[in-house]
């Protein structure tokens, strides 16, 4: 691949995570895809704002959308390359010893509690990978559970 585009790609990625809205963003779905709406509630900005970050952190690979009837699902996305994913790997390490992103993450799970943390204990995360990641891996060790269900048929049939 040609320098020159390397470097345009690598600037591209420094911006999209230079931005304190995206960070936090990636923070709240670092190990599992979330709706639109719920990052309105948790984060407080409109869902215009959240979109067009959301846009951007497409764009550059980071993020990857899925749509499920009238909402979109996001999460980290897991085709990129092994630098790509080894930085995010650190940014969510980072991540964790940050009290304000702490708080993002614990106001999301209050907000919305995965299905098996209704219904069974709470059980600790698994330790971060200490290997590099490979292309074909998800960037972060997710815990395996379905995204929240943020709205219901109700919900559905007013919208």
């Amino acid at each position: 691949m040609d320098p020159e585009n390397i470097l345009a790609g690598t600037a591209s990625l420094f911006m999209a995570l230079g931005d304190k809205t995206r960070l936090r963003l990636l923070n709240l779905m670092r190990d599992r895809e979330i709706c639109v709406s719920s990052f309105t509630g948790t984060l407080g900005h409109s869902q215009p704002l959240i979109s067009r970050h959301l846009a951007y952190l497409r764009n550059t690979g980071i993020v990857e959308a899925r749509r499920d009837g009238k909402w979109m699902h996001y999460s980290i996305s897991t085709n990129m390359d092994n630098n790509t994913g080894r930085l995010l790997f650190e940014l969510f390490r980072w991540m964790e010893d940050q009290q304000g992103l702490r708080d993002d993450r614990e106001k999301y799970q209050e907000a919305y509690p995965s299905p098996e943390k209704l219904s069974t204990p709470i059980r600790k995360q698994s330790p971060p990978r200490t290997r590099p990641i490979r292309k074909s891996e998800p960037v972060y060790e997710a815990a395996q559970y379905d995204a929240p269900a943020s709205h219901n048929e109700l919900e559905d049939f007013l919208l």
